[in-house]
């Protein structure tokens, strides 16, 4: 049997596989239950570093969870679990988030250490959503601020 239309059957496939890449969450994100126990360790490791001695400096154990598996969250997951993002992050500064938020082309970071009776904002591991404009994040990784 010859098909009639050759060129539509074999660009099926692809085109397929184009709306299934297109529609899929991007990155290893799930909403299941193992990234909201994730979620809500991070969450209670920021409550910790808020209530631990101000008279030492604090750096929270949880730098050393894996957090790639939270790649393609949605930026508005994040700060719905882990509250508003301390600073944003842009390619030449870092600015203070406006309206609990940060810009659509800047990254929300959340420190995950305090330096004892000090305001300083910087030396510290900090959870880092790049997002690259997008409403998802792309990675989330720990960076460590100078």
């Amino acid at each position: 049997m010859i098909p009639r239309y050759p060129r539509f059957v074999s660009a099926a496939p692809f085109v397929l596989a184009a709306f299934l890449v297109a529609c899929s969450t991007p990155g290893n994100y799930r909403n299941d239950a193992a990234h909201a126990a994730l979620l809500e360790t991070l969450r209670q490791c920021l409550v910790e570093i808020s209530i631990s001695d101000k008279n030492k400096d604090f750096i929270s154990p949880c730098i050393a969870r894996d957090v790639s598996s939270l790649n393609g969250i949605a930026r508005e997951r994040l700060i719905e679990a882990l509250g508003p993002p301390r600073l944003c992050l842009d390619q030449t500064e870092i600015k203070f988030p406006q309206k609990d938020e940060c810009p659509n082309n800047q990254y929300p970071l959340w420190s995950f250490y305090r330096h004892a009776g000090s305001i300083d904002i910087g030396g510290g591991p900090q959870l880092v959503c790049t997002a690259n404009t997008s409403l998802h994040c792309v990675t989330v990784e720990w960076r460590r601020t100078k």
